[in-house]
């Protein structure tokens, strides 16, 4: 709850303001009716003058309630839209910096309707909630309190139908937050399916699997109306009910109003006023189960946004812009404690240097990146950047002095031309061709019917693995920061393909002075490293150059040999 806290403190004097417009618009519409009475009993008694008068208090005052409920209405929805506007942000911007660790505790479905569904219920009970629990005590009490100085034993009559509207509500509203919630989840499954079939759509058709995967997500849309369905019973319950209670009260208002009339207790202008009371008091009886209910989903709402804003964020560090120097000390690591991936790595690179790191896959090599980006945390007193231990140095640093290509080349639903200025939002179009030319994707770009302005789908579906690799190479060059990580980055480009790639980055590495970390299986782009290391089973076995490492006829070598057979047959 220290978010909504955090808004009230911060919207404090608005708030005030709308309360106050909000109380003289309920005793507005609470006086309302004695207007009536009065015209009524003019009417009774042929006064033409109080006749004329009272119309004109009517049509003043109805005025005056529709000018107010605008403006205090606008006002609250401006302030409430203001905090949705800001929740999102803040909900997103956490997504953004969460650790890896913490990421993987989430699926995706369910961080979009922690951005969609749960703000939504925070923005209506600020809305319709925070209106319900004023107009529960301001014009419920206020109501009641006129209709008794009026006449209290027509009061208690006509309120006994009124008064089931209280657990009736409540109830109806308990078994909505019920719903809202399985249909909360069912929505989070619903998108985690709906996103697993665009990624997947390549392997769904390769193992003809259409059907399975419509089947499943039939099933899951099968609930998701199922629940919808159980909304639709409620509601159409709930109103045919109320209706039901008000026309009962008004029913008691005729007979009993009828007779008290009859006997010259009560005159025709306190049953007309009467009418309109049976009207204003609904909503506050329903009220009570429906704030009720809007807060309970609010507060597990707010619960799931605030497990999500609270989780641990990057701890700030010291700034540093340069690196001279990397020093990895006898590092050893593990995921959650499990089987040890890293086992006692030890190694140096110097600035300038184009490192390669090979190995069979799962023997670390991309576990050791990850440490060296700080995207998993390292044992303190196994990795330095300049003599500092990096549990020291700020996320932010690290992130702008490093360059880094996954394996997977990720692509935004965007422009190709988008895709790749997004390394560098203030390159120009030249920079952006030079570095696709480098990448080798600048003439398949230029193949295509749109060019630089083809937009590709989904994380770049409509394109081949080769395609985007090589796009997300041009992006990391365009950053020109002085490390760049090759992490299996030419893994789905072609033999010829990736022998002009490399021959472009060595003269790109050299022309820039580029301290570079390639990993890679295929050994033919590791030629340009000044040092290679061989890991298995997370230990370094060998390491040199290329030459050296061939000339010893131990694992590299065989690997390379291996290779150069596949790649011959």
């Amino acid at each position: 709850m220290k978010t909504l806290k955090d808004y009230f403190r911060k919207e404090f004097f608005r708030y005030v303001a709308i309360v106050t417009l909000l109380i003289v618009v309920d005793f507005a519409q609470v006086y309302l009716p004695q207007f009536t009475k009065s015209a009524i009993d003019s009417i009774s008694v042929k006064n033409t003058t109080n006749l004329f008068k009272y119309s004109i208090y009517i049509l003043v005052l109805s005025f005056g309630i529709v000018s107010l409920r605008f403006l205090y209405q606008s006002l609250l929805r401006k302030a409430v839209l203001s905090f949705d506007y800001e929740l999102k942000n803040k909900i997103f911007e956490s997504f953004v910096f969460f650790k890896r660790k913490t990421l993987e505790k989430f699926e995706i479905g369910d961080l979009m309707s922690r951005v969609t569904n749960d703000t939504q219920a925070v923005r209506m009970f600020l809305i319709m909630g925070f209106l319900a629990i004023i107009d529960v005590f301001v014009l419920g009490l206020t109501t009641f309190i006129f209709m008794m100085r009026m006449n209290l034993k027509l009061t208690l009559a006509v309120s006994v139908p009124l008064l089931f509207l209280f657990p009736l509500a409540l109830n109806f509203g308990t078994k909505i937050h019920r719903i809202y919630k399985r249909i909360n989840m069912i929505f989070a499954d619903m998108s985690v399916r709906v996103r697993e079939l665009v990624n997947g759509i390549r392997v769904i058709k390769a193992f003809v699997k259409e059907q399975y995967f419509t089947k499943l997500f039939h099933n899951v849309n099968q609930e998701y109306l199922k629940e919808n369905m159980q909304l639709v019973k409620l509601d159409g319950f709930f109103d045919p009910i109320v209706n039901f209670m008000i026309n009962a009260a008004n029913l008691v208002l005729i007979f009993y109003g009828g007779l008290l009339y009859i006997k010259g207790v009560v005159g025709m202008g306190t049953i007309a006023a009467f009418f309109q009371y049976i009207e204003t008091l609904t909503w506050p009886m329903m009220a009570v189960g429906f704030s009720i209910a809007l807060y309970q989903r609010a507060t597990a709402s707010l619960s799931r946004i605030e497990e999500v804003l609270n989780q641990p964020k990057e701890k700030s560090g010291r700034l540093i812009t340069d690196i001279e120097r990397i020093h990895i000390k006898d590092l050893h690591f593990s995921f959650d404690d499990n089987v040890e991936v890293l086992k006692g790595i030890s190694l140096n690179i110097s600035k300038g240097e184009v490192i390669g790191i090979t190995g069979a896959p799962g023997s670390g090599k991309t576990a050791l990146i990850h440490l060296l980006l700080k995207i998993v945390d390292a044992k303190k007193g196994s990795i330095f950047y300049d003599g500092i231990d990096i549990n020291s140095i700020s996320f932010e640093s690290i992130k702008r002095i490093f360059s880094y290509v996954p394996q997977e080349g990720f692509l935004f639903s965007d422009t190709i031309y988008n895709n790749i200025k997004i390394g560098n939002p203030d390159a120009t179009r030249e920079e952006i061709e030079n570095v696709a030319k480098v990448a080798c994707i600048y003439d398949d770009i230029m193949s295509f019917k749109d060019g630089f302005n083809t937009v590709v789908g989904e994380q770049g579906i409509t394109l081949s693995g080769g395609e985007r690799q090589r796009i997300a190479i041009a992006r990391a060059l365009l950053t020109k920061r002085p490390y760049l990580i090759l992490d299996d980055a030419l893994a789905s480009v072609d033999f010829k393909t990736e022998s002009n790639i490399i021959k472009n980055l060595e003269e790109y590495f050299i022309k820039n002075g580029l301290t570079v970390i390639m990993i890679s299986e295929r050994l033919s782009s590791l030629l340009i490293a000044n040092r290679i290391f061989v890991l298995v089973d997370g230990k370094i076995i060998e390491e040199g150059t290329f030459n050296e490492l061939i000339s010893k006829e131990g694992y590299f070598y065989h690997l390379y040999r291996k290779q150069l057979l596949e790649a011959n047959l």
